[in-house]
């Protein structure tokens, strides 16, 4: 199961949890979730056998009706984003910074491709990072928020370090919650020691491919929550 497929199945088991579908077979009215969902009559019917395909979900027929019911792992995914929202709402933001997309030059994907950055990643974060990042171009106020976080120390830091005679330079990675076109997701902002980009280029990676999830453009406005 893929972290794609959980963010877009979670504000449908979001609202059956909310219409009480969390412990007992509940009766739902599909006409009202697809109106509180923003979603035609199809999607909705391809969501919900998504979701018991997928084993979030399971459906009894109760006469004529259908009665549905979410599972342990339903829960579990529920229980962990609860944990994430707790621990973002409760953490004070370090800086919020605002861009908008831009082409990247490919720099962020080398550092991913190299272990020892990704495997310095995956025990900073929890998890291991898409391939990629996201490069947005900050605004003025943005840019000079960004160069105040290096006075105060804050974030994550990765020496550099030697591999095979060739030199790899340090890296400062923040967590931060990077949101756009009204979806936020977990992801991290990093701070290459050598860049061929200006400072006004923020490079931001996820679990997730971020232009796929937050369905995004060059051009398009993202605001980053730096959380450290």
């Amino acid at each position: 199961m893929t972290q794609n497929l959980d963010y877009e199945l979670l504000p449908l088991l979001l609202e059956l949890a909310q219409r009480g579908c969390t412990y007992t077979p509940r009766r739902i009215s599909k006409v009202e979730i697809a109106k509180t969902l923003g979603v035609s009559s199809w999607k909705l019917n391809k969501l919900l056998q998504l979701a018991e395909d997928e084993g979030y979900l399971e459906k009894q027929k109760m006469g004529r009706v259908f009665s549905y019911q979410l599972t342990p792992r339903s829960l579990m995914l529920l229980n962990r984003v609860h944990r994430t929202l707790s621990m973002v709402l409760k953490t004070t933001p370090l800086a919020r910074l605002r861009g908008v997309v831009v082409p990247g030059l490919g720099e962020g994907a080398f550092y991913m491709s190299i272990s020892k950055y990704l495997e310095a990643f995956k025990e900073i974060l929890g998890y291991e990072p898409y391939t990629g990042t996201l490069n947005l171009k900050l605004d003025s106020e943005s840019t000079e928020a960004r160069r105040k976080l290096r006075e105060i120390r804050a974030g994550y830091r990765i020496e550099g370090f030697s591999v095979d005679g060739r030199e790899y330079c340090g890296v400062t990675v923040y967590k931060a919650v990077i949101t756009g076109n009204g979806i936020s997701i977990s992801g991290a902002v990093l701070d290459i020691d050598k860049t061929k980009h200006g400072d006004e280029i923020l490079e931001v990676i996820a679990p997730v491919k971020l232009r796929d999830v937050l369905k995004l453009r060059d051009g398009d406005r993202v605001e980053v929550t730096v959380l450290g």
